[in-house]
């Protein structure tokens, strides 16, 4: 466990240098000789300013220092003038004369108003999207408690509420949002082990990373992938056997890491960057949220087989048979307890669930679902629709590949827009990018689209790259979506 320590707080350090290498090397370019760019180096070493051999894809020094190995491209960072020495000291005339408080000391930033604002805003309408298969609510709590006196917790939440309202409510706050995630980035580059050799400042880490996964979702048109990388060399390297059942930040932290993969994976259609092949399934839940913790990893292990290769009968059968089991599981809270085919003369079905877990654990069954459907042969349709609800009629209607898979899609877009709860719909937005490719009635697309629109008011996400997506598949024959209705 403490190699894993030291390995992946290098790793992560070293991504973020390349996020942020061209402002540190603009900065230094006054003091130092010119170097040629070569573009076939990667990022770390051209940050660290070693010789980088080339090798692909992961190079010699990397892969001896066992830093993570990034050859994306970096993007301009927030500019603070501030120098390091001067950033460790706020009191200093530097860090006063910065356009807002610094985070290194937490409990003075916080007692600017906007700054406490924005503090407050995480808590109430953020931290919630993280909490979703968290029965402790750690995103919430721990969190916001080590950020009174940590300052890379408090730095990604004020970046990511900043950006947030920025979207939503206060454009203004754009600048405090590129002022925070600047220090952010810059204390997950100093990161080192001997600085955070407990489990909880690992967890600190992985959930700031996992902050900085959505800021870049917000404050990006094109969805880049930096920090999703980055969080890959926190969460890859955890102890499958023992680790990620347990509580707490770092586990909190893995979780919402492999849901953000997921949904990154469902956009592009490509296997997870997480392996989770050695990563048994619990059979203990003792709560409903371990119950959608369950159903994401097999999820995971679907998305992989079905976006890796060719799925063999073998393993359809496999991954099938592990679906089934869970749901077989679940207890009777989890069904919807109202369902109406078309809810208020709308094109989408209303589907009331309980709780907002149950309603994202629905959603993965449904996609997971739909996965299989793409990869099924015409003799195990049957097994298809005897996952869906027991009380659905369409359940024995649909006859072919796309009836199943376009009865899912409706399926998965009630609930989203039924449960109207923003950490469900922010979950949602994978599966509906997946699923809503088969939707073939003109008036459950407009009406999808309009919801979707809408979700870009409220909750502030870059929607229009799903419905330009959605209406682009839309436009192709759906027939090709499936293996031919074989």
């Amino acid at each position: 466990m403490r190699l894993f320590l030291t390995t992946s707080l290098g790793q992560i350090g070293a991504i973020l240098r390349a996020a942020s290498s061209t402002h540190l090397i603009n900065s230094r370019s006054s003091a130092a000789m010119p170097r040629s760019f070569n573009q076939a180096a990667c990022n770390t070493c051209r940050v660290r300013k070693v010789k980088c051999d080339e090798a692909m894809p992961v190079c010699q020094r990397c892969s001896k220092a066992q830093r993570y190995c990034d050859r994306t491209a970096p993007v301009p960072q927030f500019h603070n003038n501030t120098s390091r020495e001067d950033a460790a000291k706020p009191d200093s005339t530097a860090a006063s004369s910065a356009p807002f408080p610094a985070p290194t000391n937490p409990r003075r930033a916080l007692q600017n108003p906007s700054i406490a604002r924005y503090f407050h805003h995480y808590i109430a309408h953020i931290a919630p999207w993280y909490d979703l298969s968290d029965a402790s609510s750690t995103f919430a709590t721990r969190l916001p408690e080590a950020s009174l006196e940590r300052a890379l917790p408090l730095s990604a939440i004020l970046a990511l509420s900043a950006v947030h309202m920025s979207r939503t409510s206060a454009p203004s706050a754009r600048a405090a949002a590129e002022f925070y995630h600047g220090h952010c980035v810059r204390l997950l580059i100093e990161l080192t082990a001997g600085d955070y050799g407990d489990e909880d400042a690992q967890g600190l880490a992985l959930a700031s990373v996992c902050l900085l996964r959505s800021y870049e979702i917000l404050s990006e048109e094109v969805d880049p992938n930096r920090h999703l990388q980055g969080a890959y060399s926190l969460a890859a390297h955890r102890n499958p056997l023992n680790d990620y059942p347990g509580s707490g930040i770092r586990a909190a932290g893995f979780w919402n890491y492999l849901r953000e993969d997921i949904t990154f994976s469902l956009f592009r259609q490509c296997p997870l960057k997480i392996d989770l092949e050695r990563m048994p399934l619990p059979v203990r839940h003792d709560t409903d949220q371990d119950r959608l913790n369950t159903v994401s990893l097999i999820l995971g292990r679907i998305i992989n087989a079905c976006f890796s290769s060719t799925v063999t009968e073998e393993a359809w059968a496999f991954l099938f048979g592990m679906l089934e089991d869970w749901r077989s599981g679940l207890p009777s809270r989890f069904a919807p307890f109202a369902k109406t085919d078309r809810g208020l003369g709308l094109a989408l079905p209303s589907i009331w669930m309980l709780r907002d877990c149950h309603a994202a654990a629905l959603h993965y069954r449904l996609v997971s679902t739909t996965l299989l459907c793409t990869h099924a042969t015409p003799e195990r349709l049957p097994d298809l629709r005897a996952l869906l609800d027991d009380d659905d009629d369409r359940a024995g209607v649909g006859i072919t590949a796309l009836d199943v898979a376009e009865s899912l899609a409706l399926d998965v877009c009630g609930v989203a827009f039924t449960t109207d709860a923003p950490a469900v719909q922010v979950n949602s937005f994978g599966p509906i990018a997946f699923c809503a490719r088969f939707l073939r009635a003109e008036p459950a697309r407009q009406e999808l689209v309009r919801r979707l629109l809408a979700c870009r008011r409220s909750i502030g996400w870059p929607v229009q790259r799903l419905v330009a997506d959605l209406e682009a598949e839309w436009r192709v024959p759906t027939a090709r979506a499936t293996r031919d209705d074989e």
